[in-house]
């Protein structure tokens, strides 16, 4: 997103991923939420982490709840009242399946990444 470090604010707190990783944050940063029809215009924090993925944010329940949204992932829709109307958010399917695709491989490179070391681990006690 092309922000220096400097305005992040130190978190407390480490992040697990659904494959079990356990990430430490670079920090927190505050930043304006707007879909930029004027109908959705928030505040939100988000948690700065420093790996590979193909999602630019993640955004969780709470976060939509606190917009009175309903999210379906299979639509691929996010919906939420406004002053004036329902706003929609629409994504994109095949982007979708790319990330997917994208996340897929990260993990299994991980994966081959992590028993290559506990290999080499365990070589290395054979051989002591």
């Amino acid at each position: 997103m092309e922000f220096s470090d400097d305005i992040l604010v130190p978190s407390t707190y480490r992040t697990y991923g659904i494959n079990g990783t356990v990430t430490i944050p670079k920090g927190e940063v505050t930043l304006r939420v707007s879909d930029g029809g004027g109908y959705l215009d928030t505040l939100t924090t988000f948690c700065v982490v420093d790996v590979a993925s193909p999602y630019e944010a993640i955004i969780g329940k709470p976060w939509i709840a606190g917009i009175k949204g309903v999210a379906s992932a299979y639509h691929q829709r996010l919906r939420f009242p406004t002053y004036k109307r329902i706003a929609e958010v629409v994504g994109d399917p095949q982007e979708a399946r790319q990330c997917m695709q994208a996340d897929t491989q990260i993990n299994e490179e991980r994966r081959a990444r992590q028993m290559g070391e506990r290999k080499k681990d365990k070589e290395a006690k054979v051989a002591e």
